[in-house]
């Protein structure tokens, strides 16, 4: 990431800040905001999606409005990774799960490997998927952390701060 972020220029800095403010915002509204002509905002927002910057354009949906009442990180030790045909099948099933909203690897303390991010309509709901998870793969799981989180006690979504701060830009 570092790399690319070298390479933007200050209007390719700029506009991003900007669309990180509303990502609805035209090239249009863009250029005007940052002081360049509209085929430049085009033409570095096509830039941006070229060198894959910019990935998707997707709504941010307020989940608890829509009913997801309950979060779940679960952190744990994959004991399988030797066996990179399950592994792959596992963190290929996870990938399409939609109760998955972040999957990820890494090297935690007390051997932790990997963190999941999951979200729930409801604490039953939430139950029955956990036992299935563990019944399916308890044979290649070690030590196993998790939290659960009320969806009214999540203070902060966003790494739109984050991606300024890396930009240069101004953070909340």
């Amino acid at each position: 990431m570092k790399q690319n972020i070298k390479k933007l220029s200050k209007n390719e800095k700029k506009f991003l800040i900007s669309l990180l403010e509303d990502g609805s915002k035209t090239d249009a509204q863009i250029s005007r905001e940052i002081g360049v002509s509209k085929s430049t905002a085009y033409r570095i927002r096509k830039d941006l999606e070229k060198e894959k910057i910019i990935i998707e354009y997707i709504p941010i949906i307020d989940l608890d409005k829509m009913g997801v009442e309950a979060f779940f990180v679960l952190m744990f030790q994959w004991t399988a990774f030797k066996d990179q045909k399950l592994t792959n099948k596992m963190l290929s099933e996870l990938k399409k799960d939609p109760h998955v909203i972040f999957l990820g690897n890494g090297e935690g303390s007390e051997g932790l490997t990997t963190c999941i991010f999951l979200g729930f309509k409801n604490l039953s709901e939430y139950n029955t998927y956990l036992k299935k998870f563990r019944s399916k793969y308890e044979d290649f799981l070690g030590k196993t952390v998790s939290l659960l989180i009320p969806s009214k006690e999540i203070i902060k979504h966003d790494f739109t701060d984050m991606v300024k701060y890396i930009l240069g830009g101004e953070s909340r």
